[in-house]
């Protein structure tokens, strides 16, 4: 999942629980639940925008994914200031460290995957194992425009279920 839906997630877990360590862990879990779900991004590194690389270097696959990221990023912070211009839940610790939980499972990756550091190896692997749980019991994951597409609308019912938290 990209990590906007990650945050619009995690926001609604913090606005129902009043302890941010909780909220935090709780946003943290729902970011592991939320990636098994397939959402096109198997073969991220390897394509952008569904244009397939014919020979892939390491550095080719991050820059990609940086690509995406910085995308996503962009979204996240347009996020980020909706909800806390609109809603006065927003405001609450909770809900701050629930986006934290909720978004940090990809910054540790991002990390491990840019310096391999040994000491977030297990988590890498922990968070790939987890991402790949159900798609490796699949043939293929679905394609990346239906992903986003999937996420989009995701997105856009969470961003409305805000309304009614």
């Amino acid at each position: 999942m990209f990590i906007t839906v990650h945050a619009a997630i995690a926001t609604l877990a913090g606005s129902q629980i009043s302890n941010p360590i909780l909220a935090f862990f709780a946003g943290m879990g729902l970011h592991f639940v939320f990636d098994i779900i397939p959402h096109g991004d198997k073969e991220l590194g390897k394509k952008f925008w569904g244009l397939k690389m014919k020979k892939v270097r390491r550095e080719d696959k991050l820059t990609m994914m940086a690509l995406y990221g910085s995308m996503d990023a962009c979204a996240l912070v347009i996020y980020l200031v909706f909800i806390f211009k609109t809603f006065d839940f927003a405001k609450s610790d909770s809900v701050s460290m629930a986006i934290l939980g909720g978004v940090l499972p990809d910054l540790i990756v991002g990390l491990y995957q840019f310096t391999k550091f040994k000491w977030l190896k297990w988590f890498y692997t922990f968070h790939n194992k987890v991402h790949y749980l159900l798609l490796s019991k699949l043939e293929n994951d679905i394609p990346i425009k239906y992903g986003m597409l999937l996420q989009g609308i995701g997105l856009a019912l969470l961003i409305s279920l805000h309304y009614f938290v």
